[in-house]
């Protein structure tokens, strides 16, 4: 049978906690007591709400949340020490706390500005805006450009046109973003920003289009203007980056950085 803590050991926890005043040994044996009994009931719970969500599962672990993985933690936490021999359990489970405080605040400041943009997924954006009003240094063009992979040379238009549908796809409109450029190195996360601004035009002009229409076969007129779609957003994505190029001409960047697209309107 487990061993409880030892009533000395408690008592350095409670002042590290915070505890100034003395503890008497009776109240230190007390305390262990309490704490044996409490941890009864929370393993009763947590095994409890374990099973409820997976009755097939042999090992317990937290009900509420996934955590960092203890011994992922430990084994690199030995790898970062040098003056010590070993990592013990308290300070891994001490070092997790700070890493899940660390993680949460990151992303919490980035999840605001996500939304700000009224996005519902965190990009390399607002996480490296999240970095740099924590303190932190965000990768620099040099990095960004050296993580860009080369892309051959494409006749944009041509691999649109072909194939007889007429599709626009997300393939084809990174092949026809890079291909406006005029010779500018285009960040990944530029191109996944056109697509998105691509499809919400394409809903919004649908949308106008239906609400607009008074007399005439609808079906008929969509068809028509499903197929027109494809010509039609060819101008637009080349507007949007010659936008963009000229921005990051403005800022002074080599790279078509998803800064220099948000706010561009291509009908202007």
């Amino acid at each position: 049978m487990a061993k409880p803590w030892a009533t000395s050991h408690v008592a350095t926890v409670a002042s590290g906690l915070g505890i100034e005043h003395r503890i008497s040994g009776e109240v230190k044996t007390q305390l262990v007591e309490l704490l044996e009994e409490r941890l009864k009931d929370i393993c009763r719970e947590m095994e409890d709400q374990t099973l409820a969500a997976d009755p097939e599962r042999k090992t317990l672990g937290d009900p509420v949340r996934t955590r960092l993985g203890f011994n992922r933690t430990r084994g690199m936490m030995i790898d970062n020490v040098g003056r010590v021999d070993s990592v013990g359990a308290a300070a891994v489970v001490a070092a997790n706390e700070q890493l899940e405080a660390y993680l949460r605040t990151l992303l919490g400041s980035a999840a605001n500005l996500a939304a700000a943009d009224r996005m519902n997924t965190i990009k390399p954006r607002h996480l490296k805006k999240a970095l740099d009003a924590m303190g932190h240094t965000a990768p620099s063009e040099e990095a960004i450009e050296a993580l860009t992979p080369a892309e051959p040379t494409r006749d944009a238009i041509g691999d649109a046109l072909e194939g007889g549908t007429g599709v626009l796809t997300p393939q084809v409109l990174r092949q026809m973003a890079r291909s406006f450029a005029n010779g500018k190195k285009v960040d990944d996360e530029t191109i996944e920003e056109l697509i998105l601004l691509f499809y919400d035009h394409v809903g919004e002009v649908q949308h106008e289009m239906k609400s607009g229409l008074l007399g005439g076969n609808p079906a008929d007129f969509i068809q028509k203007l499903d197929r027109l779609q494809s010509l039609f957003m060819l101008g637009w994505m080349r507007n949007m980056m010659k936008k963009a190029c000229e921005n990051a001409d403005v800022a002074g960047s080599r790279i078509v950085l998803v800064d220099h697209v948000v706010n561009i309107d291509p009908w202007v």
